[in-house]
C-alpha cells in the first residue's frame, strides 16, 4: 500500500518520486547490512525501507505509464 510506504519512509503524500528516491537512499544507507553487520533489527528496518521503495517505484511506474 502507497500510504504506508510513504510512512514508512517518513513522507508527506504529495511528494515527487526524486524525493521518494532520496528519502530511500538516505535511510537505506543507515541500516545497510554492510554498514551495520549481523545487526538483525537494521536488517528488518532495511527491508522495509526497500519494500517501500518497491511499492511506490511500481505506483510511479504505473502513473508514467497511464500517461
Amino acid at each position: 500500500d502507497e500510504m504506508h510506504a510513504l510512512d514508512a519512509l517518513e513522507l508527506e503524500p504529495d511528494v515527487d518520486f526524486a524525493a521518494v528516491k532520496k528519502a530511500w537512499r538516505n535511510k537505506a544507507k543507515e541500516v545497510h547490512p554492510d554498514v551495520k553487520p549481523g545487526d538483525a533489527e537494521a536488517a528488518a528496518e532495511f527491508q522495509k525501507f526497500q519494500l517501500a521503495y518497491e511499492v511506490l517505484k511500481a505506483a510511479e511506474e504505473r502513473r508514467e505509464w497511464k500517461g
